[in-house]
């Protein structure tokens, strides 16, 4: 499907002519005129060439170009500003995304975090893949593919903007395009926004500023703003230096918007329909370090590709700069440790850290805050290298409401500020250090009801501590073994057991167990009754009743019978 619009007259004518219709665009967008004056301009200069195209098809003998011919070509000029329909949205100064979710439905991110739904870009789903396939034909930096062979479409806009767009995989076609509302950015503009405080200026100038510039990389999530920092960044870069930038979809835009002249931006590059001529990240950082760059930009790490950007640190292309997703600056270096398994020479571990200990130098991490605002809420440098670990100092760190604030001095005898110095920094420029702000950036904890202090028992030095029996019935327990409360008096069954009463006790049999033979006296051959203890009835029962004696003789034995519960 897609070699039959290219076979069109008025792609082809497009074609042809597209180098020049990108230059006039470009320039125009230097003059910084406004979207409906760029689009008239634009538009006659498109009706010229048609003019131009149709007096060498009648001088050729050619037929001229038919209506529906005109219309493709008109479509395809416009779609160098980002498509008909999409260049009012695009030249919205609060409107950071554009998410289309079917032809009929237009949801725009703007900068405060609100989301307002807009008018329909297509009137039909074929209509909506005819605009996103001219925009991918004609207004990348490199012409693109998209249909259901290839419904996966991922560009940059030569407004500048990045482009994602899905078809066939998904249930409706859908695009989102990012917009970058500061092309033109830089640190001063950023301290105007708040992104960065006074005090952060002179350390991110002098790290990038020669005779020695530190290598960093930008930390944050997805829309934190770190390309526009990175952009801010390069705004210092002195213009006398040769830049190479390499990027998935180009992003920065340091030649065309003025930032840097002297620029070389790569670009990856997808396979084709028969899965080859794919470029990747890796091999154009490759290439990039044999084009004796003064500074290497990675506009996104993403994989295997880190190692190339570290090699080309160690290597001596000192203030070379990119960005990375991750949660934290500390985070940053796990990230980094991940990434650099996917390479193809796939170092160990212990070399990375090493690696990422001797070249890096700072770690940047913008935030987007929850009123909106993009900050700076951490600087961190990189210090060392011991035991298997990344040593780091986080110089600046989130403050009450979020924003960086200065907590911890540089290291003095560190590389980082030893290249700072160089540049003519001092950290006397810092003022004095904060003081600490535990949970900074969250909300103050509520502290805890204080807790009635405990009554302590009185202690003695020599006699331990009596409980009262009610409170403490149980003895405590001795080491070695556990000690149980004493059992309640055992009761024997009312009829005593036969096998006792067949055998009446001889005078030679054991005594009772109460009381304990220790305390017992030895009984006589024939005590007294005076001298016998009296027989008690055990609880519950009835005591027996008393037994006559034989006073008969002394050589008489006497007769006894067993006690119940002895």
């Amino acid at each position: 499907m897609s070699e039959s619009v290219e076979s069109r007259p008025g792609f082809e004518l497009f074609n042809r002519s597209r180098e020049d219709l990108l230059r006039n665009y470009m320039e125009l967008q230097r003059q910084r005129l406004a979207a409906p004056v760029i689009d008239e301009r634009l538009m006659a200069l498109a009706d010229r060439i048609l003019e131009q195209s149709d007096t060498a098809a009648v001088m050729s003998g050619k037929a001229q170009l038919d209506a529906d011919d005109r219309r493709e070509f008109r479509a395809s000029v416009r779609g160098l500003m980002g498509g008909g329909a999409l260049v009012p949205l695009l030249e919205r100064p609060d409107v950071e995304n554009i998410h289309v979710l079917g032809h009929d439905t237009v949801i725009l991110s703007l900068a405060d975090g609100r989301r307002i739904m807009a008018p329909p870009l297509a009137e039909s789903e074929e209509e909506l893949v005819m605009m996103i396939r001219h925009l991918a034909a004609t207004a990348g930096h490199t012409s693109r593919r998209f249909d259901t062979a290839s419904p996966i479409l991922d560009l940059r806009l030569a407004s500048g903007h990045r482009l994602f767009a899905v078809t066939a995989v998904a249930e409706r076609t859908s695009m989102v395009i990012r917009r970058h509302r500061m092309l033109t950015a830089s640190l001063d503009l950023l301290l105007e926004a708040g992104t960065v405080t006074p005090q952060m200026i002179p350390v991110l100038r002098a790290a990038i500023r020669p005779p020695d510039p530190i290598n960093m990389l930008v930390v944050g999530g997805t829309g934190a703003g770190k390309t526009t920092l990175l952009r801010s960044l390069l705004s210092e870069v002195p213009q006398s230096d040769l830049i190479v930038t390499v990027e998935d979809t180009l992003e920065l835009h340091l030649r065309s918007s003025g930032l840097h002249v002297r620029t070389l931006a790569l670009e990856t590059r997808t396979a084709n329909t028969e899965g080859t001529g794919e470029i990747a990240m890796y091999d154009l950082l490759r290439a990039a370090l044999r084009m004796s760059p003064d500074r290497v930009i990675v506009g996104e790490v993403r994989g295997g590709e880190v190692m190339q950007l570290l090699q080309s640190m160690g290597i001596g292309v000192d203030g070379s700069l990119g960005t990375i997703h991750a949660g934290s600056t500390e985070a940053a270096i796990n990230k980094i440790l991940i990434y650099a398994q996917r390479s193809p020479d796939a170092p160990t571990p212990d070399s990375v850290l090493r690696e990422i200990a001797e070249v890096l130098h700072l770690l940047v991490f913008i935030k987007k805050l929850p009123d909106g605002r993009r900050a700076i809420t951490s600087i961190r440098e990189v210090t060392g290298y011991s035991d298997g670990e990344v040593l780091t100092n986080e110089v600046f760190s989130p403050g009450p409401d979020g924003t960086g604030v200065y907590s911890q001095p540089f290291k003095p005898d560190g590389e980082a500020l030893s290249r700072l110095r160089a540049s003519g920094f001092e950290p006397s420029m810092l003022g004095p250090v904060a003081p600490a702000q535990p949970g900074a950036g969250q909300p103050p904890q509520q502290p805890r009801p204080a807790r009635p202090p405990a009554q302590a028992p009185p202690r003695y030095p020599s006699v331990p501590p009596q409980a009262p029996a009610a409170e403490y019935p149980q003895p405590q327990p001795q080491r070695g073994y556990r000690q149980q409360p004493a059992p309640p008096p055992q009761r024997r069954p009312e009829t005593p057991s036969p096998r006792r009463r067949a055998a009446p006790p001889s005078r030679t049999s054991a005594p009772a167990p109460n009381p304990a033979p220790a305390q017992r006296p030895a009984p006589a051959p024939n005590p007294a009754p005076a001298q016998r203890p009296a027989m008690t009835a055990s609880a519950g029962q009835e005591a027996p009743p008393p037994i006559p004696r034989r006073s008969s003789g002394g050589s008489e034995p006497v007769l006894r019978f067993p006690v119940q519960g002895s």
